[in-house]
């Protein structure tokens, strides 16, 4: 499934779309409020000519700079006089047309911008004393939009865009951090539920302190797994009591059978009893299992545990035509409990015997190191069953004997309990391979 974009990606780009649309608005309504002030629009446009005759004067070739001067962008047509301090007349560029402009009169004592006519072509005239102790004049036609264009763009950089921009980004990068450390709570909840044990039923997300919304949503969500552990716990004890309650009329059931009269009905009723005498230890198995968290503090010695199992198993393993073979490579004692680690040994052992071929022996390696090995020279199994073998009630092709597919569920369940791993390989030389390995943390 393909998740869509983040809260905070949504949030941000929505804040800049904001800001950006802010800063339009603001932009336009200068322009607007430039535009219904011709006499400033033309002040500044003065102004701007003024500077490019001073940097004509300071440069190289004062003559041939001013003479080269074109006239300002979207004007049709322009005029401008140079005079010193004493007002004698230093350059004088005439328009090309005759007639357009009215002789520019000797610069006064101070700066001053005239606009004759602002509907249809604009005519404008100006003098500003420049810094070099010169003034210029200047007279200056054209249409209104081009000729007033570059003064709208200049003016929305100087006032809108130069101090606005810097306090629109600081605005948006403030907004992005404030709405990050605002829903960094609701992320840590979602990495808290993502892991989340379901072995592990007593695990509560962390509740923020704020923001509330979140808060209250992670309190929910507790409460929620309050409910779901109250249910898995009526589940565990009701499978737990179901199974024991069962034990004492299996118990019944079976000395009942062995009093009947030998024959095939009492072969199959023998048969039929062991196999829910099986299903009923496992469902006591899977219990037991669902309850470890707090008991795994013994010190369990691998040789010794092996020996007890298979001790325990090997009159099953010889009914049925088979042995049980014990290695002991020297296996240290590791952390956990005793019991059932020894249900997972005796499932694995039982597993084995039940694909084992009459006059072939099971092989239980103990070491080196942690690590158990239960070995059988049965079939072993299919690549397309590999991902299956220890998930509950899936039942392999077990010859002779039906099961409910929980044996070997039950020991995967226990060990990641024991902080170790169950792996299934077939043997070069047929059969199955079953190896327990414990994490060196779990060594004692």
């Amino acid at each position: 499934m393909q998740s869509g974009p983040s809260l905070v990606r949504q949030i941000s780009v929505r804040l800049v779309a904001a800001a950006v649309l802010v800063s339009l608005f603001e932009i336009i309504g200068v322009l607007f409020l430039y535009s219904m002030k011709r006499p400033k629009l033309a002040d500044e446009l003065v102004t701007g000519q003024a500077a490019r005759v001073f940097d004509a004067l300071n440069s190289s070739d004062p003559a041939q700079a001013l003479a080269q001067l074109s006239p300002p962008r979207g004007a049709d047509d322009w005029t401008f006089t140079v005079h010193n301090s004493n007002r004698q007349l230093l350059h004088e560029h005439a328009a090309r047309k005759t007639n357009t402009f009215k002789p520019l009169a000797v610069p006064v004592d101070h700066n001053w911008t005239r606009l004759e006519r602002d509907s249809g072509p604009v005519l404008l005239y100006g003098s500003r004393h420049l810094d070099n102790d010169s003034w210029v004049s200047m007279g200056i036609t054209g249409e209104s939009l081009p000729l007033f264009g570059m003064v709208f763009v200049r003016e929305a950089y100087t006032h809108v865009i130069v101090p606005v921009a810097p306090v629109t980004i600081l605005v948006l990068l403030l907004n992005v951090y404030i709405v990050r450390r605002m829903l960094a709570p609701l992320s840590q909840a979602a990495d808290e539920v993502d892991a989340l044990d379901p072995s592990r039923m007593d695990t509560r997300l962390s509740a923020p302190t704020t923001p509330r919304e979140v808060r209250a949503l992670v309190l929910a969500m507790n409460r929620a797994l309050d409910r779901l552990q109250q249910a898995m716990r009526t589940l565990e004890s009701f499978t737990a009591d179901a199974a024991h309650e069962m034990r004492t009329p299996l118990s019944i059931l079976k000395l009942r059978v062995e009093a009947l009269e030998p024959g095939p009905a009492k072969n199959a009723l023998r048969e039929d009893v062991a196999a829910m005498t099986r299903l009923v230890n496992q469902m006591l198995d899977l219990a037991l299992a669902d309850t470890l968290d707090s008991q795994i503090n013994q010190t369990v010695d691998l040789a010794a545990l092996s020996r007890d199992v298979v001790a325990r198993m090997l009159p099953v393993a010889v009914a049925r035509g088979c042995d049980i073979e014990l290695m002991d490579h020297g296996g240290p004692t590791v952390k956990g409990h005793a019991e059932a680690l020894a249900r997972v040994l005796t499932n694995l052992i039982d597993n084995a015997i039940a694909h084992s071929p009459r006059d072939r022996a099971i092989d239980v390696i103990v070491g080196p190191g942690a690590k158990l090995i239960v070995r059988d020279r049965g079939p072993g199994f299919s690549p397309e069953n590999a991902q299956l073998l220890f998930r509950r009630f899936w039942r392999g092709a077990a010859p002779g004997r039906a099961g409910a597919g929980l044996g070997l569920a039950i020991a995967q369940s226990i060990l990641s309990r024991h902080g170790a791993s169950i792996t299934a390989d077939n043997a070069p030389d047929g059969g199955a391979i079953f190896t327990i390995q414990w994490t060196k943390e779990s060594i004692t």
